[in-house]
């Protein structure tokens, strides 16, 4: 029987990381080694999401061949087996992501956009309108969703952690074309998402008080 350590996942994007490449750009300073460090370092996190969550509802990969493996069901004593000879228990397969925010979620196909984005930019730019579009989106994300934010998937952080640093990632005058544009754009959405929700509790029922007698 095959290994569990077959299994592989990429590690959470730290967020000094990203910290470093926006206060970069925002002096103006097209890094190219650090917009490629930042950017293989989510797609690789990216292609690990893809594959636990895909695995979670039925659907796992071989770690040596990438064919699929249909699981029939959640017992522990399921044997996956794969054409090419690799065969795992299905617990074994899920111990493996188990606990490390590797299940996408609702931000799901947040991840599986920039999988599809990431591997078609040649320039700085492209590259760095790519991450900032992924990193807002979780954002948006962050600030008005219920459950754990997607950026604990991706990043580093914990729930607290991933609002602050959203916030807090540098913008300036000499930042690259379009980082700005596209800051303001989720600035608008999440106004607009912030304005939704007050509106629905203002139309919210009162709740009943005591009958009286």
């Amino acid at each position: 029987m095959s290994d569990r350590n077959d299994l592989r996942w990429a590690r959470r994007v730290q967020q000094d990381l990203i910290r470093r490449l926006y206060a970069s750009d925002a002096k103006g300073i097209q890094d190219e080694e650090l917009v490629n460090e930042v950017g293989y370092a989510m797609y690789a996190r990216c292609e690990s999401i893809r594959i636990a969550t895909e695995a979670h509802f039925g659907r796992a990969a071989c770690p040596l061949c990438k064919s699929v493996i249909q699981r029939a069901g959640w017992s522990k004593e399921e044997l996956l087996v794969c054409d090419c000879g690799w065969q795992l228990t299905w617990d074994e397969y899920h111990t493996s992501y188990r606990r490390k925010q590797l299940v996408g979620g609702k931000a799901f196909p947040m991840f599986t956009e920039f999988l599809d984005l990431w591997p078609k930019q040649r320039t700085y730019r492209d590259k760095l309108l790519a991450i900032d579009r992924l990193i807002h989106a979780l954002h948006v994300d962050a600030q008005h969703g219920f459950a754990r934010p997607g950026a604990c998937n991706l990043i580093e952080c914990t729930m607290r952690e991933a609002l602050s640093l959203l916030h807090e990632l540098a913008y300036g005058d000499l930042s690259t074309p379009g980082v700005a544009e596209t800051r303001t754009a989720y600035q608008s959405t999440i106004a607009a998402m912030g304005a939704r929700r007050r509106e629905l509790e203002e139309r919210r029922p009162p709740t009943a008080g005591p009958m009286a007698g």
